[in-house]
């Protein structure tokens, strides 16, 4: 018996030492060192630059049978600008704008949103409506590009003049005014004018509608952006009080009274969607001083995966808005987001722990570094955007 009470009393204090190193750790943790970040940004870009960018400029997706999609060029560009391959960006703006635009069939500079192999066995546009977001990302590459100086390939535009003929298309097609008068971006030129209107919160880009505006567009770029976020207050608040987690949704529906409901097509948990916006909200705040994003994410977001990360001591990829695990797994998708709202919030504790485990994610064989299975396109592009943010390589030149 008394070695039964002994033992039990060792595993009480082994436990009680764990959480006591545990809290140091927390409080005193390593870091991550900014010369291995910049080292893995690098290597890790140009494996995958290797293994999805055809000679052509192409993202090739291997998950979706070899098509590509507009966001998958525009994250391309984006993360070519931010790691300085001028030559890249070269090319996947010229495949782009040759065969994604829709400048040559439908009068606009939009991007069809997807292409790939069609029943006749030819490769060209599946569907040639729009995917906002995206749309919004390549107007945002070629501006910043345009800023640096890079110069396109003959015969295409220059950046900046294509630059602008996209963000003109944007507000002409892919913008929608709610019952209260607030100009949003839709999810593409398929919106519907009337409620309920369909939008997702991860394709509102507060930072790049202030960068348009900077540059002297369309004085509607201030609209867009003036009215990002009170509606992404009522939206907090909204599923706020609904389920107390503060999470929103990947997609929802403004109704005419402006209550938010579910499309019964679409998902409505904090997925691998909804994960974006604090990363979008982030730009806003380190490149312009937005002093809106930083209380919105430190008082309606943080509190929960805070308080997640010390309980579990780790995160789930996706969360219902009551704030319970929807899979077993973690992802770095998930972990990029919280970091950027960590970062956003002046939460460097939180924000070092965040870059630390999408660290811990990423492998490395011969001259291959990914963060999840190669393949996983949309993973490893965001575990990159996210330790990008953390290392100041995302910037507006």
């Amino acid at each position: 018996m008394a070695a039964i009470r002994y033992g039990n009393v060792r595993r009480l204090i082994q436990g009680m030492l764990c959480v006591v190193l545990s809290a140091i750790l927390w409080a005193c943790g390593p870091g991550t060192e900014p010369a291995e970040i910049e080292r893995v940004l690098l290597v890790s870009w140009q494996s995958y630059a290797r293994r999805y960018i055809s000679p052509e400029g192409r993202v090739v997706l291997a998950e979706r049978g070899g098509e590509t999609i507009s966001e998958s060029q525009a994250y391309a560009l984006l993360r070519a600008l931010w790691v300085g391959d001028e030559a890249t960006f070269a090319r996947v703006y010229a495949w782009t704008r040759e065969n994604l635009s829709r400048s040559g069939t439908s009068g606009d500079h939009l991007l069809a949103w997807h292409w790939g192999p069609r029943a006749d066995g030819s490769w060209g546009i599946l569907d040639p409506n729009t995917a906002a977001d995206a749309d919004v990302d390549y107007a945002m590459a070629l501006w910043l590009a345009a800023r640096r100086g890079w110069q396109p390939p003959s015969p295409w535009p220059d950046y900046g003049s294509e630059a602008r003929a996209v963000c003109r298309d944007i507000l002409a097609k892919e913008t929608i005014r709610t019952p209260s008068g607030e100009l949003l971006l839709a999810p593409g030129n398929w919106h519907d004018n009337t409620p309920p209107l369909l939008l997702n919160p991860s394709y509102f880009s507060p930072g790049a509608y202030r960068l348009f505006r900077e540059a002297g567009f369309d004085p509607r770029w201030e609209q867009l952006h003036e009215s990002v976020y009170p509606v992404l207050a009522r939206i907090f608040q909204y599923f706020g009080q609904a389920s107390g987690a503060g999470l929103c949704p990947d997609w929802l529906l403004m109704q005419a009274d402006g209550r938010f409901t579910f499309p019964a097509d679409r998902n409505a948990d904090f997925g691998w969607e909804a994960v974006r916006l604090p990363w979008r909200l982030a730009l806003d705040a380190r490149w312009f001083g937005e002093k809106r994003a930083a209380p919105m994410l430190s008082r309606q977001f943080l509190p929960f995966f805070r308080q997640e990360w010390q309980t579990q001591g780790r995160l789930a990829a996706v969360y219902s808005l009551e704030g319970k695990p929807q899979v077993s797994y973690e992802s770095p998708v998930l972990y990029a987001g919280v970091l950027a709202a960590a970062l956003t919030a002046g939460d460097q504790q939180f924000a070092s722990r965040l870059a630390e485990k999408i660290l811990s994610f990423y492998r490395e064989e011969g001259a291959e570094g990914y963060f999840v299975n190669p393949d996983n396109y949309y993973a490893n592009n965001w575990a990159w955007f996210g330790l990008a943010l953390y290392a100041g390589w995302v910037k507006k030149f």
